[in-house]
């Protein structure tokens, strides 16, 4: 035991860990005094676009309707689509701490990137939903009519 503690820690590394500290501290200051912000890239263009409202109906039944004609879409048994039902539980919640009207609709859009987002308007809170997987990005994204393809 005695050998380790006679042995110095090696200089290399020291020098590694402390130009490791210095660069950190140095692109977080730059990051802050020119106002980069990752979370905010350009978003692409939306090729389409529906607003939609959700209201439980009957036992759990949830109502998905098409914001600007009142058309229904469709009602999700009790039970099933969890991710969307639980997308909506967060959407409450911020417009609650935001007080918000808790009956406004949500912006579904298709974007030039092929990515679909969910967007409260009134809460500016933004969701893309590539990032819960292609499954659970379908799921939303089946509200949303098919855009005009080009000839």
């Amino acid at each position: 035991m005695t050998e380790l503690h006679d042995r110095p820690f090696p200089r290399g590394v020291l020098i590694a860990l402390a130009s490791l500290i210095v660069f950190t501290i140095l692109a977080v200051a730059i990051a802050r005094l020119t106002g980069y912000d990752p979370s905010q890239a350009p978003l692409s263009p939306a090729v389409a676009v529906r607003d939609l409202t959700f209201v439980e109906v009957g036992q759990g039944d949830l109502a998905v309707h098409d914001a600007a004609t009142g058309e229904l879409l469709e009602t999700l048994p009790p039970g099933e689509d969890g991710f969307i039902r639980g997308l909506l539980r967060t959407l409450a919640r911020e417009r609650r701490m935001h007080s918000v009207d808790a009956d406004g609709p949500y912006r579904l859009s298709l974007r030039e990137n092929g990515r679909y987002t969910l967007e409260d308007q009134a809460t500016e809170f933004f969701i893309d939903l590539r990032a819960f997987g292609p499954t659970n990005e379908a799921a939303v994204g089946r509200f949303l009519p098919a855009p005009p393809t080009a000839r």
